[in-house]
């Protein structure tokens, strides 16, 4: 069945044996239709194909999936697909399944493809063909830059991987205006690695969104909120802060063959288009032009903002109380942190539908510890974070590749990240380094950040976000980019020029030779290491200098922390 697939099974039968629904009477709690295509139908296709030779040699992605088109699925396999075609016509994902996606100690989250289709023509044929290529798409992924370089960390190699596929009812609503998609999606997760106020660690995060979840998945715009302190909001500090980091699009699919812009079938959409389909009621606020300040409704003229006020403060249906649920029958059920994606659909005349869309593991094994070293000068730290991701040691990275900051220009975030990959590339296999820039890493907005893929830092063993005083970004651990990162034991720092504990010394680093420069990147070495202490259960971390090879001195002025 594959992993997701197996998750799937699981939660069916985690929400059956669970006192869930007695709990809940008011919702509707469910697992979202599915069927599975197993991973013989895989080795099928890739023996009768002839293609493993074809797929493991150095191939572009375009030319490999050319190739995986034009063969040819199982004669068995196409006779039940048209059997499912004919029996189901709601909107469907075509979603990976492989052995080694979604386990507990496996990078592979969100790596493989995921195709959403409308499954709405009138001609069976047609409704086939798209599920066939979708299909031949998923296990063309298995083979993709993406997936080779994730997997080269791990101690798999690719040939061992073996796909499964799912065919998933899409849970959502049609509207008049000829859109798909539910109210909201979301992310739970059993940890929360950015605890504030009265918040402890082990109580748990929701990411949400209005619309797919493709928002949450690729780093854009979300609600982050604790399911046990659902009115503290960080985000909405204040009305500018509200205004940076509010969802302001969302994805929904349009049911309109010409209108759909993408061969995942879903559109970005503004706010006024969920508030013309009356689901924004749901979730939206507005910062009012009279007084510029925040209505939790929508009867008011300015700008509307989504902050899920109605769910959260005034308890149209109790999401938060049914999301620790979750998360404790989860924890419970798998005996260990879990990460729960959903979807909700809120109707005016029926119960709310929860939909829970994947269960798994939540990856918290700490980093490789390495053998203590007295190489480093301990009066002396590069970085302090009271926010990071990750637990114990690093003592092994020489190089560091660093944003030069009075260069960084939010325009050009996307030439930046084409730079990254390049000097990424010079690094071999086990050839690591520090990175540090400005804005969240891994964001597909590139007005947040630098909106790099895995491949194009895959040998960054210790990244480090910087925050500017003009770039008030609030950080996402929600991403798959970012169950990545702990996936693969990578150390996450965040520093943030408002917390006067987070340090980053810039001026001390000016006085080392620069190895290599860019446009917009420094890259320098060291002869002996860094020091990287990641504290996993408070988050607090630190990198020291290493050791200069001469003997530097300096006055208290002349070293300043951002």
């Amino acid at each position: 069945l594959g992993g997701k697939a197996r998750g799937l099974g699981f939660a069916i039968s985690m929400i059956n044996n669970s006192n869930i629904k007695d709990q809940f009477k008011n919702i509707t709690i469910r697992v979202p239709k599915c069927a599975v295509i197993g991973t013989d139908e895989f080795d099928r296709f890739m023996k009768d194909n002839e293609l493993w030779e074809f797929a493991l040699s150095d191939i572009d992605d375009i030319l490999l999936e050319k190739r995986f088109l034009k063969s040819r699925l199982s004669i068995d396999l196409i006779l039940k697909l048209e059997s499912f075609i004919k029996e189901n016509k709601y909107p469907i994902a075509v979603r990976s399944s492989s052995l080694l996606e979604d386990s507990q100690y496996q990078p592979l989250a969100g790596t493989y493809e995921t195709y959403m289709l409308a499954n709405n023509s009138r001609s069976d044929k047609n409704r086939l063909n798209k599920l066939i290529n979708a299909i031949k798409r998923v296990y063309a992924s298995t083979f993709k830059g993406e997936a080779r370089t994730l997997l080269k960390g791990t101690a798999h190699r690719i040939e061992e991987e073996k796909m499964a596929v799912v065919i998933q009812e899409i849970v959502g609503k049609s509207y008049k205006s000829k859109r798909f998609y539910p109210t909201f999606s979301g992310v739970l997760q059993s940890i929360n690695y950015y605890p504030i106020s009265y918040m402890k660690r082990n109580e748990g995060v929701a990411y949400l969104a209005l619309g797919f979840g493709k928002t949450i998945a690729d780093g854009e715009k979300s609600l982050r909120i604790s399911p046990k302190y659902p009115k503290i909001l960080p985000q909405f500090y204040s009305i500018k802060s509200a205004l940076q980091n509010s969802q302001n699009t969302f994805y929904g699919m349009s049911l309109i063959k010409k209108d759909r812009k993408n061969k995942h079938e879903l559109n970005s959409y503004s706010l006024k288009e969920a508030e013309i389909d009356d689901t924004l009621k749901w979730m939206g606020s507005v910062i009012s032009k009279e007084d510029n300040t925040i209505k939790d409704s929508l009867n008011y003229k300015g700008i509307r903002i989504i902050s899920f006020a109605p769910i959260l403060k005034w308890q149209h249906m109790p999401f938060t109380e049914l999301a620790k649920k979750m998360l404790s029958t989860g924890k419970k059920a798998l005996g260990c942190p879990i990460e729960i994606e959903f979807a909700v659909n809120i109707n005016a005349n029926r119960k709310p539908e929860f939909c829970l869309l994947q269960i798994k593991p939540m990856v918290l094994t700490g980093l490789h510890k390495q053998p203590e070293k007295k190489a480093y000068d301990e009066n002396k730290i590069f970085c302090s974070s009271t926010v990071t991701l990750g637990d114990g040691k690093i003592n092994h990275l020489k190089d560091l590749i660093i944003i030069r900051p009075e260069l960084f220009d939010i325009n050009k975030t996307t030439e930046i990240a084409k730079e990254i990959s390049i000097f990424n590339n010079k690094f071999k296999k086990n050839h690591q380094y520090i990175l540090a820039g400005p804005g969240r890493w891994g964001t597909s907005d590139k007005w947040l950040g630098i909106p790099v893929q895995w491949r194009e830092i895959s040998q960054a063993k210790t990244i480090i976000e910087i925050g500017l005083p003009e770039l008030s970004i609030d950080p996402s651990f929600g991403s798959h980019f970012f169950q990545n990162i702990t996936n693969m034991h990578i150390a996450y720092f965040t520093v943030n020029p408002k917390q006067k504990k987070d340090i980053l010394d810039i001026k001390y680093l000016k006085r080392f030779e620069i190895y290599k420069s860019g446009k917009y990147l420094d890259w320098y070495k060291f002869k002996n290491p860094f020091s990287v202490i990641v504290n996993g259960s408070n988050g607090q971390g630190s990198i020291d200098f290493p050791i200069s090879n001469k003997t530097e001195t300096m006055n208290e002025e002349e070293s300043s922390g951002i």
